[in-house]
């Protein structure tokens, strides 16, 4: 039996022997063979189509890593260059401080080698004045003071013999009994202080010597400057003090005036001169002003 090719036009012409071949079914049979080919072409091309698109697309994947391996070597190779930088940098600095470093020990060498050794000298006797005391010969030996007065001065004038009982060894000047205790200064005591005359006579001497401020004056600056002075044992003024201010320029005028005063009868405790602190009140007023009130 030869082999029967179904797909072929006599074969199909037998199926359809005596049969109505104006049926579609005729056509499609008669027609089929084409088909497949077609199909079979069609399905090549795809094939091939889709190869070609692996192909182009695993070239060109090899191509752009191709690409990046370059740059990243590139960028790899220029990292490495930056670090060899600093290296060399390094390496450059110590060679110069290795040239410096013999330099250096040349110059010590050379000042060691200037210093001059000096030979003591030798001596058969010793110089006694030449000598270092020792403490105890220091606080024994005294201080010499020229003796001769200060001049200048008479009322002060000062002789340098008598600072000898009272000089320290190392110049330290040793306070007196009176330098020690400052007098003492009383407030009230068995005797008080008395102006000669008495207080009218004090008032009176006070009143002919104030001289009235011309800036209080100007001013309209009236009122009390409350002061207060000691009283020394051989009555004369000491000390003064403001108590109670009223104004700059009257308070200096009030101080100047309780300055002149003349000399008080002291104050005593248990028949002896003291000090004594004495309390003065001077008012300053204006006439004009007395006047009108």
């Amino acid at each position: 039996m030869s082999k029967v090719d179904i797909i072929s036009q006599q074969w199909c012409d037998l199926v359809f022997e005596g049969r109505n071949k104006s049926y579609g079914a005729y056509d499609l049979r008669s027609k089929a063979g084409r088909r497949h080919l077609l199909a079979i072409i069609d399905i090549l091309v795809g094939i091939a189509a889709l190869a070609a698109l692996i192909f182009s697309y695993t070239a060109a994947k090899k191509a752009y890593d191709a690409s990046m391996g370059a740059d990243a070597q590139a960028v790899t190779e220029l990292s490495e260059l930056k670090k060899d930088e600093p290296k060399k940098e390094e390496k450059k600095a110590e060679v110069k401080q290795e040239e410096e470093k013999p330099k250096e020990q040349i110059q010590k060498v050379a000042v060691r080698a200037s210093m001059a050794f000096t030979v003591p000298e030798i001596v058969d006797k010793v110089d006694e004045s030449k000598k270092l005391k020792n403490q105890d010969e220091l606080n024994r030996s005294s201080i010499s003071i020229a003796s001769q007065d200060y001049a200048g001065d008479t009322k002060n004038g000062m002789n340098i013999d008598d600072l000898k009982d009272n000089q320290r060894a190392g110049g330290d000047q040793v306070p007196t009994k009176e330098e020690e205790k400052a007098p003492e200064v009383h407030t009230i005591v068995e005797q008080m202080p008395v102006f000669p005359g008495g207080e009218s006579a004090l008032l009176a001497y006070v009143g002919s010597h104030v001289k009235y401020p011309e800036i209080a004056k100007e001013q309209d600056i009236q009122g009390i400057v409350q002061l207060r002075f000691v009283v020394l044992e051989n009555g004369s003024i000491g000390d003064v003090q403001i108590i109670k201010s009223l104004e700059s320029h009257c308070d200096a005028e009030a101080k100047r005036v309780v300055k002149s005063l003349p000399r008080f009868i002291p104050g005593k405790q248990q028949g002896k001169a003291v000090r004594v602190w004495y309390t003065l009140p001077i008012r300053f007023m204006i006439p004009e002003k007395t006047t009108k009130e």
